[in-house]
């Protein structure tokens, strides 16, 4: 079974990007390009992976990331952002540096697929 990746930004052009090469690679993908959208695809969406845009205000993306944690407690959080980071942002479980290409997306979010399916085996056990 795929993983399902929910994308959250404000540009259709890369959200439409995104949402191409993940169902390529065989997600499921439903993106979002505003809050309420992005509400509406957690609360009935199958919960894996939140890929959430940095471009995205604050207040807005501290709840689209609160709701997600609320409903998909094993799910993982992957930040996108057009700055190189350090460490990931608080609300975030990793993040991309978002001019890193098709490649590092893919890398990222299987590496996150594991780790959600790791933390669910240990939790069952």
């Amino acid at each position: 079974m795929s993983a399902t990746v929910i994308s959250v930004g404000d540009d259709p052009d890369l959200l439409a990007l995104r949402h191409a090469i993940l169902k390529r690679a065989g997600y499921q993908v439903f993106t979002a390009s505003d809050p309420k959208t992005a509400s509406q695809q957690i609360a009935t969406a199958p919960c894996d992976i939140l890929l959430l845009c940095y471009s995205i205000r604050i207040p807005d993306r501290q709840n689209i990331a609160k709701q997600f944690r609320d409903r998909c407690p094993d799910g993982r959080i992957i930040a996108i952002t057009d700055q190189p980071q350090i460490r990931p942002p608080i609300d975030a479980d990793t993040f991309l540096y978002g001019l890193e290409g098709p490649k590092m997306l893919l890398h990222t979010v299987h590496e996150q697929v594991q780790a959600r399916s790791l933390s669910r085996f240990k939790g069952a056990s």
